[in-house]
């Protein structure tokens, strides 16, 4: 987890080195920016360089013994405090439902960072999804930073500033975490993880700038699959039967969690067909993997037709958004797909 690991925050990395080689470590720094684009990674990072025995060339040298310790989450000094998963100071009560910080998890945090360090150089304390914290949680945090201990960096994640309260936010120091450039996940996904480059380009495009969102798919075999159920799905639509699209939605509408990137990859799925029939680029086509399908398909389509594709799956979408039953959106989706003329299968 050092800087090198950190794909493309390359502001946010200079300043956090700035501040070690200047000596003027913030006792609070707050990391904020949209979920999944390194945020956790960088605080990781950060820990760990302030903290690594033989540190080179701007970041931590990842083989010491302090390094290791704080990749494998068991050292000491260095503590995450991450409900989501379930990384917590201490045992959290057997009543805590998982959904807000309690104020108990910080009075724990505050009782471990009156202590200097146990062995290293000083104590990193992040807090992930630091908006959660609930009231009496967020006050108490503010007590100790308003008089932080000495050797001791508070690290909080947000989407936000926002749901935060002003006097913990202005105690920290703002670090911005931005969205990822698509042909960076994509280089990402190729050579640190060693992933096909045609499905690479497909996660990458399907991440809309969210590493974590790329690795989240790219590690899972059930959102694989459903992809490419859903690939395959689309085209045998066009010539299904009232029965056989109403059955399609209420077999999708089971996906909850997948369903706003399952309807994500349609509109790429569309947008390609689309290319394909004006370009005939494989280079501009997401799902490369399938160029050969595409190819074939978009013979039967108009551009208009196509369009219309792409148009009523994003009103799918924002029908989900405004928590329209699920299944309802789909079956509206799916019938008008009879609207317009039969693409091949």
């Amino acid at each position: 987890m050092a800087f090198r690991d950190v794909v493309n925050q390359d502001h946010a990395v200079l300043l956090l080195r700035s501040a070690v080689r200047t000596g003027k470590v913030g006792h609070a720094y707050l990391f904020v920016g949209p979920g999944g684009v390194g945020r956790r990674t960088l605080a990781l990072a950060f820990g760990q360089f302030l903290n690594c025995e033989r540190p080179a060339d701007g970041d931590a040298c990842g083989e010491c013994v302090a390094c290791q310790k704080i990749a494998r989450s068991n050292h000491p000094d260095v503590r995450m405090l991450d409900i989501a998963h379930g990384q917590y100071i201490e045992v959290p009560d057997k009543d805590h439902k998982g959904k807000e910080i309690p104020v108990d998890q910080i009075r724990a945090l505050r009782q471990d960072a009156a202590f200097p360090p146990y062995e290293g150089r000083r104590k990193v304390f992040i807090i992930a999804e630091a908006e959660r914290m609930n009231a009496s949680a967020a006050n108490s945090l503010l007590k100790i930073l308003e008089e932080p201990p000495a050797r001791v960096t508070f690290i909080l994640i947000a989407e936000s500033s926002v749901a935060l309260l002003p006097t913990i936010v202005s105690r920290c120091q703002l670090v911005r975490c931005s969205f990822i450039k698509t042909d960076e996940i994509e280089r990402a996904l190729t050579e640190r993880w060693g992933i096909e480059p045609d499905r690479a380009r497909v996660l990458a495009v399907l991440a809309d700038g969210r590493l974590g969102r790329a690795l989240e798919w790219a590690t899972s075999e059930g959102r694989l699959e459903a992809r490419d159920r859903l690939l395959d799905l689309l085209p045998t639509l066009e010539a299904s039967d009232l029965v056989a699209r109403l059955d399609a939605a209420e077999m999708l509408s089971k996906a909850a969690d997948l369903l706003p990137e399952l309807l994500d990859l349609a509109v790429l799925w569309y947008r390609d067909l689309l290319v394909w029939k004006q370009l005939q680029e494989p280079a501009l086509l997401t799902n490369r993997d399938r160029q050969a399908q595409i190819a074939r398909l978009a013979e039967a389509y108009d551009e208009a037709t196509l369009g219309a594709r792409i148009e009523a799956v994003d009103a799918a979408k924002e029908s989900l958004r405004r928590n329209v039953n699920a299944r309802l959106a789909l079956e509206k989706l799916f019938l008008s797909f009879g609207e317009t003329p039969t693409a091949a299968r």
